[in-house]
């Protein structure tokens, strides 16, 4: 597993980059977001942060996720099967695989996709494509 590490100053200029006002909640959900590759659901950041944060509540997590995704830092998926909405935080487009004996969601480079059959018709003007694969990851897939 990569770790990612990033300084304040870099967070600050990615949400001033992405026209959003700099508050400490905003920082320290964008941190875990940006350190914890690991496409987290609002109650899985709120019970990772909340120790730390005891003022921080599931809602300020929400709507500061929402503001986020609606200035394109990170991302929605909206595929978890039941589990509610995941959030990403990626500097570059791809996929993403759901495991749907685990649950887990992983990143899949658009190279090793090949997602070929995601190219629109002509005239149309693509601003995002969410791709998402669903089976079973290799573990789950060794396991039965």
């Amino acid at each position: 597993m990569q770790i990612y590490s990033f300084t304040t100053q870099e967070i600050l200029d990615i949400l001033t980059e992405g026209g959003v006002k700099p508050s400490a909640q905003r920082i320290v959900i964008l941190r875990y977001l940006m350190e914890n590759r690991i496409h987290p659901t609002v109650d899985e950041i709120f019970k990772a942060l909340q120790p730390n944060h005891p003022t921080l509540s599931r809602t300020t997590v929400y709507n500061t996720l929402r503001l986020l995704a609606a200035a394109g830092i990170i991302r929605c998926i909206e595929a978890s099967g039941g589990d509610g909405a995941r959030w990403d935080y990626s500097q570059h487009d791809h996929a993403h695989f759901l495991c749907s004996a685990c649950g887990k969601v992983t990143d899949i480079d658009y190279t090793d996709a090949s997602p070929s059959f995601a190219i629109p018709p002509k005239g149309y003007i693509v601003h995002l494509t969410d791709v998402i694969f669903k089976g079973l990851c290799p573990n789950c897939s060794m396991a039965n």
